[in-house]
């Protein structure tokens, strides 16, 4: 890979999005590189901001406990996601813990430092603000989701915003694939796994899902997005 396309490569994701050069040139050159296996914890519920984290590859699994103590999966973060982001700019503890499902690559910022990179460019400050907007924009489309459909429905809007978020592509449909799937959009639409478990069981006798352990086929999103309404 040439210099060019190796930039580019690693100026990827939104708060690099439209940077000049020299504003992309100080965010990379501000970051450090990070590895973590599966299983690692980026940063805890409750932590102090001191990390901004952007997915380069891998996948992470964002979580909160509620104060009764059950945990609600939240979303997962792929490739050109920011971590951590919405604590780091407002300077509050983060809201919910961050795991990696699987091994994971990141470039990894100190707040302080990009908060001066915010300043110093007001291009990454605006980007910064689009990507807290996107985030307020998600968790009130979840809320409503939660609200105002019926239980069908709640599951299709998950499943389709899983594909979004980690699907992949294929002649045959969209596969979403991390272990304890049905356990997530339990999770994600407040119902049992049972009710999870038998909803996508009727899909897959319709023919809109292929259900395997840790593994969704998705084989008519048109359908599943009627459904959804």
């Amino acid at each position: 890979m040439d210099h060019a396309a190796q930039w580019t490569k690693q100026a990827a994701g939104a708060l690099f999005m439209g940077l000049e050069r020299e504003a992309a040139d100080a965010l990379l050159d501000a970051a450090s590189q990070r590895r973590f296996e599966a299983g690692t914890t980026l940063f805890h519920q409750g932590d102090a901001p001191d990390q901004l984290f952007q997915v380069r590859t891998g996948l992470v699994k964002m979580s909160r406990v509620n104060p009764d103590g059950a945990q609600t999966m939240l979303r997962y973060m792929g490739p050109g996601d920011l971590i951590g982001c919405v604590a780091v700019f407002r300077r509050t503890p983060y809201p919910a813990t961050a795991s990696t499902v699987r091994p994971t690559t990141a470039l990894g910022w100190g707040a302080q430092r990009i908060l001066e990179l915010m300043q110093r460019y007001p291009a990454i400050s605006a980007n910064a603000l689009g990507i807290v907007g996107d985030r307020a924009r998600e968790m009130v489309d979840r809320v409503s989701d939660l609200t105002d459909k019926g239980t069908e429905a709640r599951i299709a809007s998950v499943l389709l915003k899983l594909a979004d978020q980690i699907g992949r592509r294929s002649a045959s449909g969209i596969e979403v694939a991390t272990p304890g799937m049905r356990r997530d959009i339990a999770e994600m639409t407040n119902l049992n796994y049972f009710t999870v478990s038998r909803m996508l069981g009727a899909w897959q006798a319709s023919g809109i899902v292929r259900v395997a352990r840790g593994r969704i086929l998705i084989l008519e999103p048109r359908r599943l997005l009627q459904i959804a309404g």
